[in-house]
């Protein structure tokens, strides 16, 4: 362990004066303290069988043994991750990362049941889902901005994934943990809103056997098979894989509203070497569902006098007609390699590609009798593919006592978007309170296509030094991209053709002080392109973000716990914002600012497991062209967000193999543009028991069940994009599973 490593891990005294006013958010209650000394004097936490797992698959560092640490992409033991590359696209200790990051591990997945993409994220500081599309698209917003395709910040294996916002969701049980680096952070990625990214990583091949079959039923007919099996292939460990698969049959809150999938994600690693590894990724899903139409405000937020508000399971579409089919896939490689001690070669490289059909009736308003909606149609199918690499070298070399890390690389981003067929039409209005379905059938006006081609090719060069000297860790990084954008308009022939070009930096400093309190400061900047001209027929020049941060991390050692608090500004400029001679145009004048605090404490303390956090986002338009959003905030962001969810091991009194927890999810009240009311603030309550049947019955070892009640009280909650556009959240949900581990 190096110096920096062990001042990184000492105890301290008082968190300094950056985060003193929020600390109280931190939630560590004195008897986890307790908890945390009994540790320190060598009692070890309890585990159940998947933490086992996480613990054998902790790799040795350095290349000549050591002490076991773990892999920025490898398994997490409990809810407390310590490296990460999301942030440095090299393996990096958490504390000397000059910029936000949270890392959501697969033992949180499991625990809190998250069910979609959305629920992983459900206890995470400063993201909030965009409403209703949590089975058809993985969208959020970090900080105020929206995050949704690959060049909004949704990545997989740190490289940009979908083509496209609607080609369906990645599967949480594939995933070995979920990171969200939070802010800017085109140096490391190209384009992206400057928000931040989410990335997901892969489960990769294990090198201790592990099978696992589980089995799900629940709440709206839900019945789920599952199952992970890993591996050494052959009897020196060089080849190992890894498959893993679901199977779901499920409706959902909404009638007529299937929540089906089927996924199976296959992976093989060669490691021919302790210096050589090639990994082998691949996935394959099927999605079918349907779209849950945004609904007026009244009937939904607000009551709608003499009838009520709108049936929460009501459907609006048409059975007949909606429907929403998508099959994804991708494969790739990795390939690591370890010149020296100094020296390390990484290659990536994957194919993605999706297709979609999608029908769906929307809601556009509600008759004068406040019984009837009128609804109109949508008819969609779009083709996606997406090809991405990312190649660098990493050097560790000295100046003096100044120590450097060295990287740089070329990645290449080609993506490609082909909704070949966008009809709209008419179909017959709805009785909400008494509907009869049928009555007419949707008319989509096959004639007239809306659709269009998007062709992008992006290709970075970056460089980035973490430069360590005494206590000090400064990271210096600047990208340079070179993109081109083609568009085509199936409507009216019309093509644009673009080529941008854009630098991107970031400098951070972090300070390791006694008692594992590392304050940092930092700055970033991110980019994006348009494929759309004024209407003068002039291209736009790039978006760009940049984010001032200041934060502080606490890593408090022999207690396995990592507390970490941020202050930021994030200012976008060049944003659009409609031409005011004329609308069907836009125009670059628009301008974005988002200021807050998060606070996150994350805990493995003896019985106790433990994730907390708080987020204050104040993100509104700070310069339009329509008066009414001048300074409005951004919809369906809430000012306040906190969150806890723990579980606690019961044998410590005697109760052997049982662990019980829960958590509670406060969401604030956001803001409607353009509307008279804000969103209704709403506190939810998850409950979660876990048994390990082999802890009081050796025979049966490997059998454990789970029981997850989320929403427990059945809070009814609407969140809203504008006073046309709300959704219902998801009511009471109980499911229960049980699993098999050999």
């Amino acid at each position: 362990m190096d110096k920096t490593e062990t001042i990184a891990r000492a105890i301290p005294a008082r968190l300094p004066g950056l985060l003193a006013g929020v600390a109280w958010i931190a939630l560590i209650p004195g008897a986890v303290l307790m908890q945390g000394a009994a540790l320190a004097q060598g009692t070890a936490p309890a585990q159940d069988a998947a933490s086992s797992v996480t613990l054998d698959e902790l790799q040795v560092a350095g290349r000549g043994g050591g002490i076991a640490v773990e892999r920025a992409t490898g398994p997490v033991r409990g809810y407390v991750a310590t490296r990460s590359a999301s942030g440095s696209k090299t393996d990096t200790p958490i504390i000397e990362t000059p910029q936000s990051i949270s890392v959501v591990p697969a033992r949180q997945i499991r625990d809190t049941g998250a069910q979609s993409f959305t629920d992983t994220l459900a206890y995470t500081p400063g993201v909030s889902a965009n409403p209703g599309l949590g089975r058809t698209s993985d969208s959020f917003f970090i900080r105020g901005f929206n995050v949704a395709t690959g060049n909004g910040g949704l990545l997989r294996d740190g490289m940009k994934l979908s083509s496209g916002v609607y080609e369906g969701t990645q599967e949480p049980y594939g995933l070995e943990r979920l990171e969200v680096l939070k802010g800017a952070a085109s140096i490391l990625y190209g384009q992206l809103t400057p928000g931040g990214v989410i990335n997901a990583i892969s489960k990769r091949p294990l090198s201790e056997p592990f099978r696992e079959m589980n089995y799900t039923v629940g709440s709206y007919g839900r019945k789920e098979v599952s199952g992970d099996f890993s591996g050494p292939l052959t009897p020196d460990g060089a080849w190992s894989y890894r498959l893993t698969g679901l199977f779901r049959d499920s409706g959902t809150f909404i009638d007529f509203t299937p929540d089906d999938k089927r996924y199976i994600a296959p992976a093989l690693t060669w490691r021919p070497s302790a210096d050589t590894s090639v990994t082998l990724l691949g996935y394959y899903q099927e999605i079918r569902t349907a779209h849950q139409p945004p609904l007026p405000a009244l009937g939904t937020l607000v009551n709608n006098p003499p009838f009520g508000r709108f049936p929460v399971n009501r459907f609006y579409g048409e059975p007949s007609f909606d429907k929403f089919d998508s099959r994804s896939g991708a494969i790739g490689y990795l390939v690591d390699h370890a010149f020296s001690d100094a020296v390390r070669l990484r290659h990536a490289l994957r194919y993605y590609q999706a297709g979609v059909d999608w029908d769906y009736v929307t809601v556009p308003s509600l008759q004068a009798n406040r019984q009837i909606v009128n609804r109109s149609v949508s008819s969609r199918n779009e083709n996606a593919t997406g090809v991405t690499s990312d190649t660098s070298l990493e050097v560790k070399f000295a100046t003096g006592p100044v120590a450097h890390t060295l990287l740089t690389g070329i990645d290449y981003y080609r993506a490609f978007l082909n909704s070949e067929r966008y009809q709209t039409g008419t179909v017959g209005s709805l009785n909400v309170y008494n509907p009869v379905y049928g009555l007419t059938t949707p008319q989509p006006n096959f004639r007239v296509n809306t659709g269009s081609k998007l062709l992008l090719d992006q290709v970075g060069l970056y460089a980035q030094d973490q430069i360590k000297f005494d206590r000090f860790v400064l990271l210096l990084g600047g990208r340079q991209d070179f993109a081109k954008t083609q568009n085509l308009a199936y409507l009216t022939g019309a093509r644009i053709e673009q080529n941008d070009s854009a630098f991107s930096g970031r400098a951070g400093l972090v300070y390791l002080a006694d008692y594992g309190v590392a304050p940092y400061v930092s700055y970033s900047q991110s980019f994006a392109t348009f494929a759309q001209t004024d209407r003068g027929g002039n291209p736009f020049q790039p978006t760009t973000g940049e984010q001032y941060e200041g934060g502080v991390r606490w890593q408090i050692p022999d207690a396995d716990t990592l507390i970490s608090g941020a202050v930021y500004q994030i200012n976008q400029k060049n944003a659009l914002v409609p031409d005011p001679v004329n609308t069907a145009f836009s125009i670059q004048t628009g301008e974005v600012r988002s200021q807050g605090f998060e606070i996150e404490g994350r805990t493995n303390f003896g019985p106790l497991q433990l994730v907390a956090s708080y987020s204050y986002t104040d993100a509104r338009t700070t310069k339009t062209t329509i008066p009414a959003n001048l300074n409005q905030r951004i919809a369906t962001v809430p000012y306040h967000l906190a969150s806890a969810f723990g579980t606690y091991d019961i044998g410590v009194f005697g109760v052997p193999g049982l662990r019980l927890g829960g958590g509670v999810r406060y969401i604030g009240s956001a803001n409607i543009p353009g509307f008279a009311l804000d969103t209704k603030e709403t506190t939810l309550f998850d409950l979660v028991g876990l048994y390990d049947f082999g802890a009081a019955d050796p025979s049966l070892a490997g059998w454990r069940a789970q029981l997850n009640i989320r929403n427990l009280a059945d809070r009814i909650y609407v969140t809203c994009a504008t006073g046309s556009a709300c959704v219902y959240n998801e009511p009471r949900n109980v499911f229960g599973t049980i699993s098999y581990r050999w």
